[in-house]
């Protein structure tokens, strides 16, 4: 059967937990500091209740529960002995970050029980805080995750997703130098990330339509493999090379238009792919897209090209429809920032200040002093797509079903926050003038941001999430208010959300903001920095002599590696 046939669309996850068990006691003994890496991450989920008996290579107690055991961690030669308290603590807190995790029960994924149990924490947790209401989320649940029973390079990308997700959710923040229980997760992290890519390695020399698939899939995994890990160059290559995939088939399709008689075999089955699974080639192009436009914003350098030609046909909708769903709305308004983003060319003028600011290949470059004309009909048509995009927004609120779903509510908040912001800063003729806007419009959108962000847990976990929405929003107010009590207050926001956006880090924004901050009221900021990237800006602050430990924490963080 082909393999097209054998994967289910949707309900491949339809996990219940299992029943709880009447509680047991145990003899007092002592407790277990290290351990075979299967029994450091099932105790962490409660899976087993015994301690390892730490036999090299492989446990007993492994072998006796039929556990396989992954061996044990790799530790570097310390110049001292680790404090055993400190492990303690650190066990703690690896417990105390998954309490709210399912227990894990039987799946169908092939693997030993370690393995079975990241993959599931991928469906159980990682994906969830994707957004299940956004289309990213849907893509995940729908498409990626069934298809790793049956790929064994996307199993193992999932699975050393699941592990990094992990490690992210014990300690979000960059260590000089790591615990053990980073180390451990960092090298079963890498163990199956290497699977993966010597699987991908495999299928991308036998091209067909399935595995040409699989390949952009893998890419897709392993862009938010490097980017929960804090490795947003590596993150940023595996987005090129996946668009440079989906380019191929581009190029394969057109040739096929003119010329069909001399596609070469490889090319044929290229022209195959787009045309029996173009629906699908096009959400897949969304998540490219999508990531990319968002690592653009970030480095100001172009990070995914033109994919248009992977673009459903828009349905000539009348802005007086509401949209059917959340989900929707939700896709409707990526396309309405697509038009933004494409709407500038290199550069745009300030004209409050008389200055330029660069979307992406100016970079650090002081533009030219002569102006030049951003592309104003393309920005007119993306401004009345968003126009049409609100009152259909509008009309879907005034009808929203009584019972919501939680997923459902939580997306409904972010596109209204996204909404506000685009709002207003359209409003502004360019990042300087902002300034100028009403600093209480400003205050309602924090306001709003903290209401999307507040848990309902006492100690909220930290959060990894695809879509780019609220942390970037926010950096930009910040950057270009020029109030410090605006300042301060967004500062103190992104530093208690704990959420990674993509590569927008709250923890990141906030550490170098602070510093901005500081070297503004030290009189230590030049205009000149106006016109650096995030990441050369970042590594400029951790230079200045501003007293504040957020220079010791910045200067180790992914975003100075840029």
């Amino acid at each position: 059967m082909p393999l097209d046939i054998m994967i289910p669309g949707t309900g491949v996850f339809s996990v219940d937990p299992v029943p709880k068990k009447p509680k047991r006691t145990r003899a007092s003994t002592s407790k277990v500091r290290t351990g075979c890496l299967t029994w450091f991450l099932l105790t962490a989920f409660r899976a087993r209740h015994v301690k390892c008996d730490e036999e090299k290579p492989f446990c007993k107690r492994c072998k006796k529960d039929k556990h396989k055991c992954d061996g044990y961690a790799e530790h570097p030669q310390a110049s001292r002995r680790p404090n055993p308290n400190c492990l303690t603590s650190s066990r703690r807190r690896l417990i105390t970050s998954v309490t709210q995790l399912t227990p894990p029960i039987d799946w169908d994924v092939s693997g030993t029980t370690l393995e079975r149990l990241m993959f599931h924490h991928v469906h159980r947790c990682t994906v969830p805080d994707f957004g299940l209401a956004t289309p990213l989320a849907k893509i995940w649940s729908n498409y990626i995750l069934p298809l790793g029973y049956y790929s064994d390079s996307i199993k193992h990308a999932v699975i050393a997703l699941g592990i990094a997700h992990r490690a992210f959710l014990e300690n979000p923040f960059s260590e000089p130098e790591p615990s053990q229980s980073a180390l451990a997760f960092d090298n079963l992290a890498e163990r199956h990330y290497r699977k993966a890519v010597s699987e991908a390695i495999q299928i991308m020399a036998d091209p067909s339509p399935v595995n040409i698939r699989i390949t952009l899939i893998c890419c897709l995994v392993f862009v938010c493999f490097e980017t929960v890990r804090g490795q947003y160059d590596k993150a940023i290559q595996h987005l090129r090379s996946g668009s440079r995939v989906l380019e191929s088939l581009h190029q394969a399709a057109l040739v096929n238009q003119r010329n069909p008689e001399s596609l070469s075999a490889s090319e044929n089955c290229m022209v195959e792919t787009v045309k029996k699974h173009f629906n699908q080639l096009c959400d897949i192009t969304n998540m490219f897209t999508c990531m990319g436009m968002d690592a653009s914003m970030l480095i100001e350098a172009d990070v995914v090209p033109d994919l248009s030609f992977f673009t459903q046909p828009e349905a000539d909708v009348n802005k007086t429809t509401p949209f059917s769903s959340v989900f929707e709305a939700r896709q409707c308004f990526h396309l309405v920032e697509r038009m933004f983003t494409q709407a500038f060319e290199d550069c745009w003028y300030c004209s409050s200040d008389s200055c330029w600011h660069s979307t992406s290949s100016w970079g650090s470059q002081r533009p030219p002093s002569e102006p030049q004309s951003s592309n104003e009909a393309s920005w007119e048509i993306a401004n009345a797509h968003f126009k049409a995009w609100c009152s259909r927004f509008e009309l879907f609120q005034k009808a929203l079903p009584k019972n919501m779903e939680p997923a459902d509510h939580d997306e409904l908040k972010a596109l209204r926050f996204s909404q506000k912001s685009w709002a207003i800063f359209n409003e502004q003729e360019g990042p300087c003038a902002l300034k100028q806007s009403n600093m209480e419009e400003l205050h309602r959108l924090v306001d709003m941001a903290e209401d999307i962000v507040s848990f309902r847990e006492e100690q909220p976990r930290p959060k990894f999430a695809l879509v780019a929405d609220i942390v970037p929003s926010l950096a930009y107010v910040c950057a270009f208010c020029e109030n410090v009590e605006l300042e301060r207050r967004i500062i103190d926001v992104l530093r208690n959300m704990k959420r990674r956006e993509g590569m927008w880090d709250s923890q990141e924004m906030a550490n170098l903001y602070e510093l901005v901050l500081q070297a503004k009221l030290g009189n230590q900021w030049k205009d000149e920095y106006n016109w650096e990237t995030l990441p050369n800006l970042a590594r400029m602050m951790t230079n200045l002599s501003v007293s504040t430990p957020w220079a010791i924490s910045l200067s180790s963080t992914p975003l100075t590696s840029l």
